[in-house]
């Protein structure tokens, strides 16, 4: 299938790398590419095709957002790059090299924060530093905790601190590790949109200090805008790539960024497109 590019308008894992301070000029590794990736569930009459010859290249450094109805198979795509899911077909490669497994350079933030509610967030954010024997680890975790603004909060329990603030410090405990690539699934959608607006120019800001490769799965047209340099369409029926748009709004981004024309006419061609594959969905059984 042709694929249209469009100019316009915990199981975060815990064995941490010990790397070098991250700068935005790091943005030479973190290169992903799928080639060809099919993933079904099930057998026979009940099979059900999550992902069906899904080829896609991921630049390093650069914010993807990833799109589409309820059902495409959104989550299993981002599965397949942390290498939680083993394709049926075809192969995923990070930096030319072939993934098999999970790996401490692609950590997951969920919509449901994965913490430890026995630890502080302090704890929570050194606990995959400490796992690797960081000799820094409680110094870095302080650091990162500051980054997303909680350092009065560090002593806090999981069950001390608002939705937003958790999601933080499950942010703060990616970044620890100084990945070079970050995969989120819907890690906003829980949260009002005051919080969910504050969080995502938090994002930003930290991702442009750092610039690793961001894949992040989201229903938000609007988030996928604001977020990402390029904005990937799944569709059902199959479910594989519908299109790729690229964001040509000027970083940095702030809130005014939604009056830019480019933002404008980008929205509404994303929003009949998803319209379109939604409306499969009504009548073909979907992925969850």
């Amino acid at each position: 299938m042709n694929v249209a590019v469009f100019s316009g308008a915990a199981r975060v894992a815990v064995h941490a790398a010990v790397a070098e301070p991250v700068t935005a000029a790091r943005s030479a590794s973190g290169a992903i590419e799928l080639r060809d990736v099919s993933v079904s569930f099930g057998k026979g009459e009940r099979q059900v095709d999550a992902l069906q010859r899904v080829s896609l290249t991921i630049e390093p450094g650069t914010f993807v957002a990833v799109l589409g109805p309820s059902g495409c198979g959104k989550s299993t795509l981002l599965n397949v790059i942390a290498g939680f899911e083993r394709p049926a077909r075809g192969s995923l490669w990070v930096d030319a090299e072939p993934v098999t497994e999970p790996s401490p350079e692609r950590p997951v933030v969920f919509q449901q924060h994965s913490l430890f509610p026995w630890m502080t967030a302090l704890d929570n954010v050194a606990f995959g530093l400490r796992m690797s024997r960081a000799p820094d680890a409680t110094e870095r975790a302080r650091h990162y905790l500051g980054l997303v603004g909680l350092s009065a909060f560090a002593q806090h329990y999981p069950g001390q601190l608002s939705g937003g603030m958790q999601q933080r410090v499950g942010l703060a405990r990616a970044l620890a590790v100084q990945p070079k690539i970050l995969l989120m699934d819907e890690p906003f959608g829980a949260l009002d949109a005051q919080t969910r607006a504050l969080m995502q120019e938090q994002l930003l800001k930290l991702w442009e200090e750092w610039r690793p490769t961001v894949v992040f799965v989201t229903h938000d047209i609007d988030e996928a805008i604001f977020l990402a340099d390029r904005v990937v369409v799944l569709g059902v029926q199959p479910n594989s790539v519908r299109g790729s748009f690229r964001v040509e709004v000027p970083r940095p981004r702030s809130a005014g960024a939604r009056l830019d024309a480019a933002y404008q006419g980008l929205y509404q061609s994303l929003f009949a497109l998803i319209r379109e594959e939604s409306s499969k969905t009504f009548t073909v059984g979907a992925v969850p």
